[in-house]
């Protein structure tokens, strides 16, 4: 398939919290040639918030889940069926984000998080769509509850968006669905472990994303981020690999048209 533009794979562009514009945010990123922006829910109301921008415009789509932040806000009564509902829509390419995070102590407890991580993982197998995967210093955690949804799913498919670098994750994913996704942190001079994952990521496994407005790459660290700086971070993944921008570009683009199976525009 050839491509000659960027995907933003994992954004926040529907609610964001320094006040931009949708549109600016898509007219900054055509500038860069970054042409598509998958924008990620992270709370019902959120996702519901992402959907609708997404339905707006033919180059956005949306995932729509629960951040394991916000675990114990979480209900199977209240919540399954309304994200399976949500999640069920064309525009909604991925569950998620959702996972586990042990990285602050006043996060809800594990228990909390268990449950909600299961519950997205069971709607991505059910519905057949990638499972959007936030996981901070529970690497073995993550892995284990993904083994037990596979066995009641097969073919679930997911992206570890915000890779930390975890070689063990790399090892896991190799015979599997689920895919590895860089952000703008790759590019920081103190990120050593992250390139020495990048080169260790099987290139079909490989995607990239701003995580915006957190994590802008270099040459615009410090600044809020948006989906325009994913180019920066897909020039220097390119030229670290030593691969042609458009070569990148177009393994990317066959990366996730697999994983979306084909849905994306």
């Amino acid at each position: 398939m050839k491509v000659n533009f960027w995907t933003d794979t994992h954004a926040h562009i529907h609610d964001d919290e320094y006040g931009r514009n949708v549109d600016d945010f898509i007219s900054m990123a055509y500038d860069k040639n970054v042409k598509r922006i998958i924008t990620i829910g992270i709370d019902y109301d959120d996702s519901i918030k992402a959907l609708k921008t997404a339905e707006q415009y033919n180059n956005i789509y949306a995932a729509v889940g629960m951040h394991p932040e916000y675990a114990d806000k979480y209900t199977r009564e209240k919540y399954y069926e309304q994200f399976y509902k949500l999640a069920s829509n064309k525009k909604v390419v991925a569950v998620g984000e959702t996972g586990l995070d042990f990285y602050y102590e006043e996060n809800p407890d594990e228990k909390y998080q268990n449950i909600l991580f299961e519950d997205m993982a069971d709607i991505a197998g059910s519905l057949d769509k990638p499972l959007v995967i936030h996981s901070r210093n529970a690497v073995e955690k993550t892995v284990k509850i993904l083994d037990k949804a596979l066995e009641k799913h097969s073919s679930l498919k997911g992206i570890f968006h915000c890779f930390d670098g975890s070689i063990s994750v790399l090892d896991w994913i190799k015979d599997k669905n689920f895919y590895i996704s860089y952000a703008g942190n790759v590019t920081f001079k103190s990120a050593e472990n992250l390139r020495q994952a990048l080169i260790n990521t099987p290139v079909d496994k490989l995607l990239i994303e701003t995580d915006s407005p957190y994590l802008a790459p270099v040459p615009v660290r410090g600044k809020k981020n948006m989906p325009a700086n994913v180019s920066y971070t897909g020039e220097y993944v390119a030229e670290f690999l030593n691969m042609p921008y458009n070569i990148l570009m177009e393994q990317l683009e066959n990366n996730l048209q697999k994983l979306m199976k084909g849905g994306l525009q």
